[in-house]
């Protein structure tokens, strides 16, 4: 799943595929794949079954309140898929939005003896992308002038 045609940045040892993994908090990451609202109504339907899965411990107001959010910027939220589609084949994807960045991925192993990607090994991210991670937005509202 490392492509040679991928341009430089988009796959790293520690992350692979991964643009908002370990160390990079408050990343602005450039948006890739097909916008949500292009894809068929039952093909809609599955993205936000993914989202809420993302989303499955979350209390319900919150959630209620954060389903809400992501559904106001549909228009805007893109789906990325990296891989196969066979029963057995690794993949990526990548849900991403101006107020959600959701990704999975199926990782080769650094302690474990996969060197390849592998379905038993994976790696999920949730965020607030476009720099606004740990609430930098309203910290920066509340900040003293």
């Amino acid at each position: 799943m490392k492509d040679p045609a991928m341009p430089e940045g988009r796959w790293n040892p520690a992350d692979q595929r991964h643009m908002a993994g370990a160390f990079q908090d408050n990343r602005v990451i450039p948006y890739e794949g097909i916008i949500v609202t292009d894809m068929s109504e039952e093909q809609q339907i599955l993205i936000m079954a993914i989202v809420h899965e993302f989303l499955a411990l979350w209390p319900a107001e919150p959630l209620r309140h954060r389903l809400k959010q992501i559904l106001k910027h549909l228009t805007e939220t893109h789906f990325c898929w990296i891989g196969g589609f066979g029963e057995d084949d690794p993949f990526y994807y990548r849900i991403q939005s101006p107020v959600a960045l959701f990704e999975f991925d199926h990782h080769s192993g650094v302690f474990l003896t996969n060197k390849e990607p592998a379905k038993y090994h994976i790696h999920t991210i949730q965020r607030l992308p476009n720099g606004n991670d740990y609430g930098r937005a309203l910290r920066e509202l509340l900040r003293p002038r």
